[in-house]
């Protein structure tokens, strides 16, 4: 970028210190009702979230406007929170830290009424809203805008013609990408785009992702990278570091099973992140990259390798075996014993070939 507006903006994430932007599909959040999340589940989010050390948080699959009311009040005070209250489980928030970020405009859905062509029909295009804000680091007094995002399943479950559930997926997921491509050229200044992206290979976007790298997942159960930050009129620099946190709820959870099952996935701009357990919950996971997922002309995506990852990365260890693993490798179901990596390979261990956790 050669234009005075691009060194603008390359100077705006140069000098942003202490902004760190996430995403966290908490999975179904409700107080109330069936599965709902106890005072003492709550307690433990918030505890999460805050340890997280994100400023700004792009939720999805929230209840409504009673939930997020009832947690930011009683859990987590000192936030604010903002979404699209649809009367559905699905619903798409804003949740900030108001010691360092202020809601300038919005949050507006974008794409609610929206729809597309497939085999000769027309079907609504986004179940779930796209959900814009602008916000202010308080720092630095920058202002910056978040689309919050959440695309369609590739599931097929249930499904009896498989092979059209294929093509209706993947015709919807093309034109969720080109609605989102769309409505990101209307917006000025750093922009952000995070959230549940539905897919490993995200690909169309006509800005770039950033996401875990291998031996890394956002959704431990499946072993898959689901949640992503994209970002445009922002240069990306070299403090940029992406990490995750841990979220899974020993109370709503089982062996075989985590929950929440998405992990909070943080991109901090000046490299700042936890670097110790607080509270009994796991040091982040930190992929600290090089590259970022970069469109090519042809809309497909190269993954870039990740840089070596410190000695304070958490795997897992079971009682009886002599490999480590990721953290939702289906080796841990009976026991699972969190460990640093250096700690792993100074007493022997293996990485397990079946997870590739990091090596």
């Amino acid at each position: 970028m050669t234009s005075v507006l691009a060194v603008v903006f390359l100077s705006i994430a140069s000098q942003a210190m202490a902004l760190s932007i996430g995403t966290f599909n908490i999975e179904y959040f409700n107080v109330s009702g069936k599965n709902a999340y106890s005072p003492s589940h709550c307690s433990s989010l918030a505890k999460t979230i805050t340890t997280s050390q994100a400023n700004v948080l792009a939720l999805q699959e929230i209840e409504g406007d009673a939930t997020m009311r009832f947690f930011v009040t009683k859990f987590l005070p000192g936030w604010k929170y903002a979404g699209n209250d649809t009367g559905g489980r699905q619903n798409l928030y804003f949740l900030w830290d108001t010691a360092t970020i202020k809601l300038l405009d919005g949050p507006s859905a974008y794409g609610a009424n929206a729809s597309f062509r497939f085999e000769g029909k027309s079907y609504r295009l986004n179940d779930r809203p796209h959900l814009v804000g602008t916000f202010l680091d308080k720092e630095g007094n920058r202002r910056f805008t978040l689309v919050n995002v959440h695309l369609k399943s590739q599931s097929i479950r249930g499904k009896d013609d498989k092979e059209r559930a294929e093509r209706y997926n993947k015709a919807k997921r093309q034109a969720q990408i080109a609605g989102i491509n769309k409505l990101v050229t209307t917006l000025k200044g750093p922009v952000f785009i995070l959230g549940d992206y539905n897919t490993n290979t995200p690909s169309g976007t006509s800005f770039p992702l950033s996401g875990l790298g291998e031996g890394h997942y956002s959704y431990d159960n499946m072993n898959s990278n689901l949640d992503y930050i994209g970002f445009t009129n922002v240069g990306k620099t070299a403090s940029w570091t992406l990490y995750k946190v841990e979220t899974a709820i020993a109370s709503r959870s089982t062996k075989s099973t985590q929950h929440p099952d998405h992990d909070i996935v943080v991109l901090s701009l000046d490299g700042q992140m936890p670097s110790v357990a607080v509270g009994g919950i796991i040091a982040p996971q930190v992929v600290k990259r090089q590259k970022v997922l970069a469109s090519d002309s042809a809309g497909s995506y190269s993954i870039a390798e990740a840089s070596p990852l410190s000695g304070n990365t958490i795997v897992y260890i079971t009682k009886t075996g002599k490999k480590y693993h990721t953290s939702g490798c289906s080796s841990l179901r009976k026991s699972k014993i969190p460990i640093t990596l250096a700690e792993a390979k100074a007493k022997g261990y293996t990485p397990c070939s079946r997870c590739r956790p990091p090596r």
